[in-house]
């Protein structure tokens, strides 16, 4: 039987504040200061430019949601905090939805416009609703890398004392549509937004992983 892997955190507030995040053998770091506010296309440019320096790199949402698991499974409230503090400034990710017409899978790009960039294909586009609605649970873990909508709520309640809710294009458009998906959190619902323009320009969180 495999040990459950120990998860804790700390905050370092030095020149630069983060919160040190241990996972196993793990080690990150989650940096207090967000990116400046930019287009998702300038974000990816920034983390290649950043990558060369060894710098901390912006997210995709399988990793911002990585991130808020691991802060739940710490205990770890100030962290919470801070995450929903950001969650609530509607920051980037690294992640884009291609939406495609009728007959063609949608496509979700990671880290998208950068190096790393990697393709899961499956069918985004159907009705807004909680994630416990949400009838295909494949299309919440080719976004979030979870699937189970207990542990997806769990986190989110955890952190924005809320449930997730999921916004999309709610049908096939006649031509490719792309779009970035981001959080937001708000009052009464946590959002997975899929349905941003990336033309707008958001802050982002930044991560450097140490071991």
């Amino acid at each position: 039987m495999v040990g459950r892997i120990q998860v804790v955190s700390k905050y370092v507030a030095p020149s630069q504040g983060f919160f040190e995040i241990k996972k196993g053998s793990s080690v990150y770091r989650l940096m207090e200061k967000m990116t400046p506010a930019m287009t998702q296309d300038r974000l990816a440019e920034f983390y290649e430019a950043e990558k060369q320096k060894g710098n901390p790199l912006p997210l995709n949402s399988i990793q911002m949601f990585g991130i808020m698991e691991d802060a739940v499974r710490a205990g770890d409230t100030k962290l919470m905090n801070f995450l929903q503090d950001g969650l609530r400034k509607w920051p980037n990710t690294l992640t884009r939805v291609i939406y495609n017409p009728a007959g063609e899978k949608d496509e979700i790009i990671h880290n998208y416009g950068t190096s790393g960039a990697y393709s899961l294909f499956g069918d985004i586009v159907g009705l807004d609703g909680w994630v416990s609605d949400i009838k295909d649970k494949l299309t919440l873990k080719s976004l979030l890398g979870i699937s189970d909508t207990r542990k997806l709520n769990r986190v989110s309640n955890k952190i924005n004392s809320t449930q997730m809710y999921v916004w999309r294009l709610n049908s096939k458009p006649s031509k490719k549509d792309e779009r970035v998906v981001r959080f937001n959190a708000y009052s009464d619902r946590l959002y997975l937004d899929c349905n941003w323009y990336p033309l707008y320009e958001y802050p982002a969180f930044r991560v450097l992983q140490v071991e």
